[in-house]
């Protein structure tokens, strides 16, 4: 049977790494961005709930809504609601690391939000649409974060197949190196027999 070289190993530990296992934590995922899309029908600031807000419409420019809770309105929208969505689907590693790098960022513009709308003396509150997005962006950090880190069971499997492969490898080479060191008549040790030589003929 023929034995995959470290070449061939090697394109499939690329292959393997570009796929992220979720395995459970897939569902949880899938819960976040299910808390999302209520979040999307509720209040946000004031009156205006998160959809409204992401369309700028007359209910949010009454509800006074800051420039940051625009941000974090659209950032949250880009990672946990379009990003995570197609990183649960797809379980593809490119598109769960930003995922997880642009809900990271929503997270800071949440807690900029919050700490401006309580600076201002608006009396307009937050809603729950707002506490919702800030959960779900959360389960979404926090359960992306060590799924990008951690190599997934095929990507260990063949990676230890390709170290096994590669130290053959190396060993076949040295193999091949000795025996052709020991066919080549240039590199043959005759000092001996060429000193019995010139004494056989000091003799003579």
């Amino acid at each position: 049977m023929t034995q995959p070289n470290t070449e061939s190993l090697a394109r499939a530990e690329k292959k393997a790494a570009s796929t992220v296992d979720m395995g459970a934590k897939r569902w949880v995922l899938a819960a976040a961005v299910a808390i999302y899309v209520v979040a999307l029908f509720l209040p946000f600031v004031g009156g205006a709930s998160l959809w409204q807000v992401l369309a700028a419409t007359d209910a949010a420019k009454d509800a006074q809504t800051a420039i940051t809770e625009y941000v974090f309105a659209w950032i949250s929208l880009i990672g946990v609601g379009i990003l995570t969505t197609l990183a649960v689907a797809t379980q593809r590693f490119a598109l769960a690391v930003p995922a997880w790098m642009v809900t990271t960022v929503s997270l800071v513009y949440s807690v900029l939000g919050i700490w401006l709308r309580n600076s201002n003396a608006s009396g307009i509150s937050r809603g729950p649409g707002y506490y919702l997005v800030l959960l779900a962006a959360v389960i979404v950090v926090f359960t992306v974060f060590p799924l990008i880190l951690s190599r997934n069971e095929e990507q260990a499997a063949v990676a230890k197949q390709r170290a096994e492969a590669q130290g053959k490898d190396e060993v076949a080479l040295a193999q091949r190196a000795a025996t052709r060191e020991q066919e080549n008549p240039l590199l043959i040790d005759d000092r001996r027999a060429r000193a019995a030589e010139r004494h056989r003929k000091t003799l003579d």
